[in-house]
């Protein structure tokens, strides 16, 4: 598992990437500021993605930039 759904200080959700040491990106944008739901759906579907398992979303997961 690369990517994780984390809380932050003030309580909003984001994902982080433990490779990098950073919240990840999607499309140029830090998954930051997020709901609990919607880190662990895009924390879920990174990790899917990273593993090469197919993945049933039409916006593509990008790495931090």
């Amino acid at each position: 598992m690369r990517f994780v759904a984390m809380q932050d200080p003030c309580d909003d959700w984001l994902v982080y990437d433990l490779a990098f040491d950073l919240p990840a990106e999607m499309g140029g944008r830090p998954l930051i500021g997020l709901t609990r739901g919607e880190a662990e759906q895009l924390a879920d579907r990174a990790d899917a993605v990273i593993g090469g398992q197919a993945v049933d979303s039409p916006i593509p997961f990008a790495g931090v930039a």
